[in-house]
């Protein structure tokens, strides 16, 4: 009887550098050498480039003999150790096939469970962390756009859709679908506050005070996207919105 030839295999890209890794599969029948893939995750892809392919090293965690057994142990590594919440993997979402791969999932339960787990207590990577004010501000504009997708709470759609494996649009259609009483929003959609990120805020950098965000990245000499990207991050607190709108 000929042996069993495995398929393909579930290997961990890790950073040398930072110590960092990425989860992923690969087949063994792959065009390109096997031996050569480290992963092409957004962020993996993004450190490599910073950091150099000489850096990063693969090791293989466990083969498959299916593609069906492969995805389904890359799903159930990446849950196990929590790559996709955990700030020490460069993973984003729960696979790499695409796809709503919870809603149908038959172990829906024990994700559900172990996600619910994950995003609580000492598991939470921003637990015991001192805030500061724009934190606490940002978590507040956050929370308005939170959502409870069975039982379970992320802080925007963009999250919930990451870790869940789908897109944003199909996230949005659910949430405001009758078919899904267990996809909510924390607050109703018409209700919900949101920050200004429209180029007509106000807004005050560096102490000089503008009409529109349009306004100061032209006198700053940066796009309007640059100019938003840098009010909603802690590195530059001179940079403030004056102004919020209601939706």
């Amino acid at each position: 009887m000929a042996e069993k030839v495995p398929y393909g295999f579930i290997y961990e890209t890790i950073n040398k550098v930072n110590g960092k890794k990425y989860i992923g599969k690969c087949i063994y029948a792959r065009q390109n050498d096997w031996k050569k893939y480290l992963g092409s995750g957004l962020y993996l892809t993004r450190a490599m480039k910073k950091y150099g392919k000489e850096n990063f090293e693969k090791v293989i965690l466990e083969e498959a003999y299916t593609d069906e057994e492969l995805n389904a142990m890359e799903e159930r590594y990446i849950l196990e150790r929590n790559a996709v919440l955990s700030p020490d993997y460069y993973n984003i979402k729960m696979t790499s096939i695409g796809g709503d791969i919870f809603t149908t999932n038959p172990r829906k339960e024990e994700i559900r469970l172990m996600r619910k787990s994950q995003m609580s207590g000492t598991s939470n990577h921003q637990y015991g962390k001192p805030k500061t004010e724009r934190m606490i501000n940002s978590v507040k504009a956050a929370n308005n756009r939170a959502v409870l997708i069975e039982g379970i709470e992320y802080k925007s759609q963009t999250e919930a859709a990451k870790a869940l494996g789908m897109s944003v649009t199909k996230m949005s259609y659910r949430l405001d679908s009758d078919n899904f009483p267990d996809w909510k929003r924390a607050v109703p959609k018409n209700q919900i506050v949101k920050k200004m990120n429209n180029p007509t805020c106000k807004v005050e950098i560096d102490g000089v005070v503008y009409a529109s965000i349009k306004e100061a990245a032209k006198a700053i000499g940066t796009s309007t996207a640059t100019t938003i990207r840098r009010l909603d991050n802690d590195k530059f607190p001179t940079y403030k919105r004056l102004s919020e709108r209601i939706r």
